[in-house]
């Protein structure tokens, strides 16, 4: 999965190729960065359509991952402090989140725990020649707007089929099976506790799965 795809896909919209026209969803890129020094690090900034929170997309090596969390925290903070008043920037305030995608080996998750400026998602990923930043599903799932395909859930047919041969067709063990539950009086014999059913059902029951 290409995670750029992703965003574009449920509605997000990249304000860094808007440049300053990023101003019309009440975001002023200038508050974040310099224009002309557009951190290495930063792959897209996301709004929604309903531009009720904002994505920053970062990567970098597993060991870089914890200084670029906090370096972002220290952004965002100023960019929340600048705008506090502004309504648009009042709707994302506690909607703000890194997605910090990494490479290489599993870094310190514990940022993730840190909800102070910002939440913090780390996944793995790698970034192609293109400038994409390839996933696995199983990252994927990492996302909040992610949608899991509805076939993940259908049944396994061949699981179903083998069921239902285990299930007995003997119209008199269906019958057995079917009878309402009863207390079971337990009587130890031998030091084994018997707490069989009656006699004519147990023999069914033997039979079925003997057979």
């Amino acid at each position: 999965m290409i995670l750029q795809e992703a965003f574009r896909k449920n509605g997000y919209i990249d304000l860094l190729p808007l440049g300053a026209a990023s101003s019309e969803f009440g975001i002023d890129l200038d508050d974040i960065f310099d224009s002309d020094k557009q951190p290495e690090e930063l792959c897209g900034l996301y709004i929604s359509n309903q531009r009720d929170d904002l994505f920053f997309l970062l990567y970098g090596d597993s060991d870089k991952i914890s200084s670029i969390c906090d370096q972002w925290d220290d952004r965002i903070r100023v960019f929340t402090l600048i705008n506090g008043k502004a309504e648009p920037v009042r709707r994302l305030k506690y909607n703000i989140v890194q997605l910090l995608v990494y490479s290489g080996e599993t870094p310190d998750r514990s940022r993730e725990a840190n909800l102070q400026m910002s939440r913090k998602i780390i996944i793995k990923g790698e970034k192609t020649a293109g400038g994409g930043i390839i996933i696995d599903d199983e990252e994927a799932i990492e996302l909040p707007f992610h949608m899991i395909p509805a076939d993940a859930f259908a049944p396994d047919e061949a699981q179903m089929t083998r069921l239902r041969q285990l299930l007995p067709e003997d119209e008199k063990v269906l019958k057995v099976l079917k009878k309402p539950p009863k207390k079971v009086y337990g009587k130890e014999k031998d030091g084994v506790l018997d707490k069989s059913f009656a006699a004519k059902d147990y023999e069914t029951i033997r039979g079925w799965l003997e057979g």
